[in-house]
C-alpha cells in the first residue's frame, strides 16, 4: 500500500512532466512514420523517372537496331577527374562500359562481362570448371544497378564516349581480385545473375527481352 501511495504521490507531483513526455513521444512517433512515408514516395518517384528513361533508351535501341553500349559513370569521381579512368583503390574507376539489357522491379540490368562456358558434372550439376566435364551452354553475366543508385541518365552522352551515360553511385562490392573483395564498394552492381539464350525464342514474334532466360540452377566453381 505504501508503494502505491509513493507512486501516486510522484505522479501527482510530476504530472505535467509525464504528460509532456507522452506528447513528445507521440509527436516523434508520427514524425518518424510520416518521414518514412515521404521517403518511400520519393524513392518510388525516382524509380519511375529512371525506369522511364532507361526504357526510352531500350525502345530506341530495339527500334533503330543501335548498339546497346553505355557508360556507367562513378558520380563520386565525375566532378573530380572524369574522363580519366585510372583506378583508385577506394573509389574504383571513373566509369565502366556495359550493355543495357532491360529494366526490372529493383533496377536496370546490364550485360556486365563476356559470356562464360558452363559445364555439366556427371551427377547433373552445373559448373564453371571445365576439367573432365561436358560443355552445355554459354552463360551471360547480367548485373543489376538499383534505381536508387542511379542519379541521372544522359541519353545523348558526351563528346568523350558518344554513348548514353548512367551516373551511378559505385556502392557495389567487387567480385574479382582477392583484396578488392574485402571492400564493400567500388562497383555499380548490387548483384550478378546468369542468363542463357532461349532455345524457343523467335525474333519475329517474341519481345527482345525473351531472347534470354534466367538460369535458376546453381552453378558451382568446382
Amino acid at each position: 500500500m505504501e508503494t502505491v501511495n509513493v507512486i501516486t504521490s510522484w505522479l501527482s507531483t510530476n504530472c505535467g512532466w509525464v504528460i509532456s513526455l507522452f506528447i513528445q513521444g507521440f509527436i516523434a512517433y508520427h514524425i518518424f512514420f510520416l518521414s518514412k512515408k515521404l521517403s518511400n514516395r520519393a524513392r518510388l518517384k525516382h524509380k519511375e523517372k529512371i525506369k522511364q528513361k532507361a526504357e526510352e533508351l531500350l525502345s530506341k535501341i530495339h527500334r533503330q537496331k543501335l548498339n546497346s553500349e553505355v557508360y556507367l559513370v562513378n558520380i563520386n569521381r565525375y566532378f573530380k577527374d572524369y574522363p580519366s579512368n585510372k583506378e583508385k583503390r577506394f573509389e574504383g574507376y571513373s566509369h565502366i562500359r556495359a550493355e543495357i539489357k532491360s529494366t526490372r522491379f529493383d533496377g536496370v540490368q546490364f550485360f556486365s562481362a563476356m559470356p562464360v562456358e558452363v559445364y555439366q558434372k556427371s551427377n547433373g550439376e552445373l559448373s564453371f570448371n571445365r576439367k573432365n566435364k561436358e560443355k552445355v551452354f554459354n552463360a551471360f553475366p547480367v548485373s543489376v544497378v538499383p534505381y536508387e543508385w542511379i542519379e541521372h541518365i544522359d541519353l545523348d552522352g558526351d563528346e568523350y564516349g558518344y554513348v548514353p551515360l548512367f551516373y551511378c553511385h559505385f556502392k557495389g562490392k567487387t567480385n574479382w581480385k582477392f583484396w578488392k573483395c574485402l571492400l564493400f564498394f567500388g562497383y555499380p552492381y548490387k548483384r550478378t545473375d546468369y542468363y542463357r539464350e532461349s532455345e524457343v525464342y523467335h525474333e519475329d514474334n517474341d519481345s527482345v527481352d525473351m531472347k534470354y532466360c534466367f538460369i535458376d540452377e546453381p552453378i558451382s566453381r568446382k
